[in-house]
This record gives structure tokens, C-alpha cells and sequence, in this order.
């Protein structure tokens, strides 16, 4: 009896002591508001930002894996944004790089930047937003409630095993043609896009007049648009899945985007569309449109067919089967 009731005492102490243990081994969070770097910075645990948050050039701006990065709700009134909100800046807060930065999560412990608000929703923060910024990387990243996930002006950066939910649109980066005067005025950026998830964004993934590698994503349920490449651009389009958006494919006066062996099927409006400005032929072929039926498969499809000042989409030949698109 003795025994037992000793026992019964040391399982009581032992829970107490783990419950103290952890208590005392909560992550805490560190506020930071309108900053710039000095330095190279590590960010690890939980961050609340609240204003923008500028990396100089020379500054490497890391975060660790398991991170969490939230960001507190403001607007074009708000004291907290370090520069005039016209292009290329955003009102909300944001993440401002000139320098670099190293994102790099697990698969296990993805790095998250997200809205701080109970009632989250796109566009509650700016953007990661890069600008004239080399060597960037973001790895088993998840990105979401942002106005644009990443934001890339003359900047290049490797993307991947990541996911982008609920923002304005996923990615978009552009050369730089609107700022004269800034140093990465007339650059273009440079995208490698691989093995990431675009869901439930306003659209998935835009750019300008960049040049883009973009494999093995699955590019789904965006409400506007999957991928939309616009005028010059040098793009491998590849061994993609791309359904159930509004427009799967959107180009505007595209030139240079090579489109083959992805799969795009079931979208709502159109798998594949030229807007009004578009009359440069475009190469589809080689895809699968989720039907062997050509008349099914044309009906999805908007281009010179449809309005003969258009440019053509030339789709045939198309695939049989589904490509498999997943890399493991």
C-alpha cells in the first residue's frame, strides 16, 4: 500500500515538473516595427512585425526554420512605412530587400509568413518584396494573406517546396520600368519556381518582361488566374498542374514562353486565353487538356479562332495521358 500511494506521489511530482518545464520553454515573440537593418540578422521563433522592415545591400536577412513570421495589419496612413507607398512600395507592411534574403525551412519545420489578425484575409500585409536583390532563397516556405506573396522587381530568387494560400496573387515580378532614377531601373528579374503549391490566391503566379523557370508546381482553385505571363520573357513553362482556375493560362502580348508537357485541364473559363493585346502566336503543344475529344479541348482554349485579330495558340499535337508532373 506504502508502495502505491509512494508511486501515485512520484507521477504527480513528475507531471508538475513537465508542466513547469513547459511553461517555461514557450516560445516568446519579439515585436519588431518600423527598422532597418544594420547588420546580417537572424530571425528565429515567433516575429509580429509591425511597420517595414528594410534589408540594405550587403544585409543578409535569415530566417530559421520552424519560424513564424506575422504580420500586423496596417494602412497608407500608418507611421509605421518607411518609404512613399507608390510603386514599387506597398501600404501594408512589408518585407523590403535590397540585400538578401535566406528563408529556408524543413519539411517539418516550414518557415511562415502570414496575417497576425483573428480575422485574416488577402492583402492584410505587403509582400516579401525584393528589389534589385540578388541570390534570394525560399525553401519549404508557407506564404499566405499577403497582398502578393513575393514581389520581385529586377531581382532574382529560387522558390521552392513552398506554398502560397490566400493572397492577392502568389508571385508576380516584373523588370523594372516604372522607377527611374533607382538602381535597378531597366533590369529584369530572374525566377527559378519549383515544386510549390498556388491555391486560393486571387491569381497564381504573374510577371513582366523577366525571364522564368517555372516546373512542377500545382497551380490550382485561383480565382482569377493560374499563370499569366506578360510581353517579353524568356520562360520555361513545365511539367505543371494547373485546374480549377478562372483563366489557366492568361497571356498578354507573351513572347518568348515556352508552354509544354504541363497538364491544364478543367479550368473555368479557359485553359489557355490571349488577352485583347495579344497577336503573337503562341506554342502549347505537347500538353494534356484532360481530353482526348479536339472539339472539347478547342472550346477551352481563346485565341485567333475566336477573334481573328488574335494571335494563334497552336495546341495540337496534345497529349494522351496526364504528364506526370510531380517531382519526388
Amino acid at each position: 500500500m506504502r508502495l502505491n500511494i509512494r508511486l501515485v506521489w512520484i507521477n504527480i511530482f513528475s507531471l508538475i515538473i513537465f508542466i513547469v518545464v513547459s511553461g517555461c520553454s514557450k516560445t516568446k515573440t519579439i515585436e519588431i516595427g518600423k527598422t532597418t537593418l544594420e547588420h546580417d540578422t537572424t530571425w528565429q521563433g515567433n516575429i509580429l512585425v509591425t511597420g517595414d522592415v528594410y534589408v540594405p545591400p550587403n544585409v543578409t536577412l535569415t530566417v530559421l526554420p520552424g519560424t513564424v513570421v506575422k504580420f500586423k495589419r496596417i494602412d497608407e496612413t500608418s507611421d509605421q512605412n518607411l518609404f512613399d507607398i507608390d510603386s514599387p512600395y506597398y501600404p501594408q507592411a512589408e518585407i523590403i530587400v535590397r540585400g538578401k534574403l535566406i528563408a529556408k525551412g524543413t519539411k517539418k519545420k516550414r518557415v511562415v509568413f502570414t496575417s497576425a489578425e483573428m480575422d485574416a484575409r488577402p492583402a492584410d500585409w505587403g509582400a516579401i518584396n525584393f528589389l534589385g536583390s540578388e541570390g534570394n532563397v525560399i525553401e519549404h516556405a508557407k506564404i499566405l494573406c499577403a497582398y502578393n506573396g513575393i514581389h520581385a522587381h529586377g531581382s532574382s530568387a529560387q522558390v521552392s517546396h513552398s506554398e502560397f494560400i490566400k493572397n492577392g496573387v502568389g508571385i508576380s515580378f516584373k523588370k523594372e520600368e516604372e522607377t527611374p532614377g533607382v538602381p535597378w531601373f531597366g533590369k529584369s528579374s530572374n525566377l527559378t519556381i519549383t515544386n510549390n503549391l498556388f491555391a486560393g490566391n486571387k491569381g497564381g503566379i504573374g510577371f513582366r518582361n523577366s525571364n522564368a523557370v517555372i516546373k512542377h508546381n500545382e497551380v490550382r482553385d485561383n480565382k482569377f488566374f493560374g499563370i499569366w505571363p506578360k510581353e517579353n520573357t524568356d520562360a520555361l513553362i513545365s511539367h505543371n498542374e494547373v485546374t480549377n482556375n478562372k483563366k489557366g493560362i492568361y497571356l498578354y502580348q507573351a513572347r518568348g514562353v515556352k508552354l509544354n508537357d504541363n497538364n491544364i485541364y478543367d479550368n473555368r473559363d479557359y485553359n489557355i486565353a490571349v488577352a485583347e493585346a495579344q497577336d503573337f502566336p503562341i506554342d502549347a503543344s505537347n500538353n494534356w487538356f484532360g481530353s482526348l475529344n479536339e472539339q472539347k479541348i478547342a472550346e477551352m482554349i481563346f485565341d485567333k479562332k475566336d477573334d481573328p485579330e488574335l494571335g494563334e495558340i497552336t495546341y495540337i499535337p496534345y497529349r494522351d495521358s496526364p504528364v506526370a508532373w510531380r517531382k519526388h
